[in-house]
C-alpha cells in the first residue's frame, strides 16, 4: 500500500485536505530585485480538497505570498490578495495554516522534489543574453535557498485578526 501524506486545517465549515503529491503544488509568478522591490517574490499555490458535511464538496486552489531578502537569508510569508490560504479563516484555523506552510518549506520532500526540478528545468534553459542570464542566476539562488529552509528562517506576516 502507498500512503500518501496529507494535512487537515478544520475550519468552521468545512475540512481543507492537502495531500502531498507533486501534482497539488505550484511554483509561478517570480519577481526578481528592481529599485522599487529590494526582495525576492513568488507565489506558491496549494490544491486542497474541500469536505463538508462529511462530502466531497471541490478542491480550491490556495495561495500563499513568500518574500526573500536580497541577501537570502529571511523568508517572509505574506498572505496574497486573492486566493489566500488565510482568507476567511479565524486565528486558530490561520495558526493551522501556518503550520501547513511551515511544514512545507522545512519538511516536505515532495516540495523539495518540485524545487528540484524546477533547478533542474532552469539550467537546462537556453539563455541567449545578458538580462536572461542574470534573471536566471537570481532565479537559482532562491530556489537553491528553498532546498535548505528552516524554521527559524521563516517570518509570518499574516493579519491574525478573526474575520471569520
Amino acid at each position: 500500500m502507498n500512503m500518501l501524506e496529507s494535512k487537515v486545517i478544520q475550519t468552521k465549515y468545512e475540512k481543507e485536505i492537502f495531500i502531498e503529491e507533486k501534482s497539488n503544488i505550484e511554483i509561478n509568478e517570480f519577481r526578481t530585485l528592481d529599485k522599487g522591490t529590494p526582495f525576492y517574490e513568488f507565489m506558491v499555490g496549494l490544491d486542497l480538497i474541500r469536505i463538508r458535511d462529511n462530502e466531497y464538496y471541490g478542491n480550491r486552489e490556495s495561495y500563499v505570498t513568500i518574500r526573500i531578502s536580497e541577501d537570502l537569508q529571511s523568508l517572509f510569508v505574506i498572505e496574497p490578495d486573492v486566493q489566500s490560504i488565510f482568507a476567511v479563516k479565524n486565528k486558530q484555523e490561520k495558526e493551522a495554516a501556518i503550520e501547513l506552510i511551515q511544514y512545507l518549506l522545512v519538511d516536505s520532500q515532495t516540495f523539495k522534489q518540485v524545487v528540484s526540478e524546477m533547478i533542474n528545468n532552469l539550467k537546462r534553459e537556453n539563455v541567449v543574453n545578458v538580462f536572461e542570464v542574470k534573471e536566471a542566476n537570481a532565479k537559482l539562488a532562491v530556489l537553491e535557498r528553498l532546498l535548505n529552509v528552516k524554521n527559524e528562517d521563516i517570518n509570518f506576516l499574516i493579519r491574525m485578526e478573526k474575520i471569520a
